[in-house]
């Protein structure tokens, strides 16, 4: 898996980001909650990407020197060239890198105030072995915020899915199986999110449910499908069955209404005190 995103780090900085971005940063208002009076001085971003959440973090906490840890080093490699560019050096003197699996981290037992971590813990093959781990470097009382996927609407039917299914079947392409790696998967509900946090040792857990919302339309959903989300398809064809596929994928999602591409999905979001 860290290989697939060493590969996808730029595109997905440029496509799958800004969809997450205002769900992931509003994170960080329910944790100033739950950390309140107090403001964080050492903060660990768990699986960081690209670092939408650790630069919001360094320009909301000015006290606070912020990890960013992942297990992709492109994606370190694109948050540390987006905080070299976007942060002062100020800012920027408060970033630290780390590349490590979740379940494994190189850091100190209780050496963080509060970890955050967005749209992570559905792709790791043991959720409750990270979460214990993120116990473990969390000082007590230190808080735990996550937002990730809820399943439910998330795997039901969208229709511009099935507008490009339609245009790759009416191409005749075959798309390969797609080999999905070990991972927890998303979570089934508020309930069992809480109960899962709760079992790996922590108090005071609070989880909700939110809608994360995204308006696509004809073009902008097309070059996501073709520029990152089915890249391996499209990047597997030969030019001409590339334009053929994009073709009859324009075709096929003109019949939609502008309606149609309002992306409606839901996540929990969840805070948690270590004892």
């Amino acid at each position: 898996m860290a290989e697939r995103y060493d590969a996808s780090a730029a595109r997905y900085e440029r496509w799958w980001a800004p969809v997450l971005a205002p769900t992931a940063i509003g994170l960080l208002d329910t944790a100033d909650e739950a950390l309140a009076p107090v403001e964080p001085t050492r903060i660990l971003d768990l699986g960081a990407g690209t670092g939408t959440l650790t630069r919001a973090a360094v320009r909301r906490w000015p006290s606070a020197r912020v990890t960013a840890l992942d297990a992709s080093r492109g994606m370190l490699a694109a948050a540390e060239a987006i905080a070299d560019s976007d942060l002062e050096d100020s800012q920027r003197a408060r970033v630290d890198l780390v590349v490590a699996g979740a379940d494994r981290m190189p850091l100190p037992d209780g050496s963080f105030d509060l970890v955050v971590s967005s749209f992570v813990l559905q792709l790791v093959p043991d959720r409750g072995r990270v979460l214990r781990e993120i116990r473990r470097v969390l000082r007590p009382g230190g808080t735990l915020a996550f937002v990730t996927w809820l399943a439910g609407r998330r795997g039901e039917r969208w229709l511009p899915d099935d507008a490009f299914d339609d245009a790759v079947a009416d191409v005749g392409i075959e798309e390969d199986e797609v080999d999905e790696e070990s991972r927890s998967g998303d979570l089934p509900s508020v309930e069992a999110a809480v109960a899962q946090v709760r079992h790996a040792g922590f108090r005071d857990v609070r989880g909700r449910a939110l809608t994360l919302a995204h308006d696509w339309n004809r073009e902008s959903y097309l070059d996501f499908l073709e520029l990152y989300d089915e890249w391996d398809l499209f990047s597997g064809l030969s030019s001409g069955d590339r334009v053929r596929l994009r073709r009859a994928a324009q075709r096929r999602l003109g019949r939609l209404r502008p309606s149609d591409f309002a992306w409606r999905v839901p996540v929990v979001e969840l805070t948690a005190t270590r004892p």
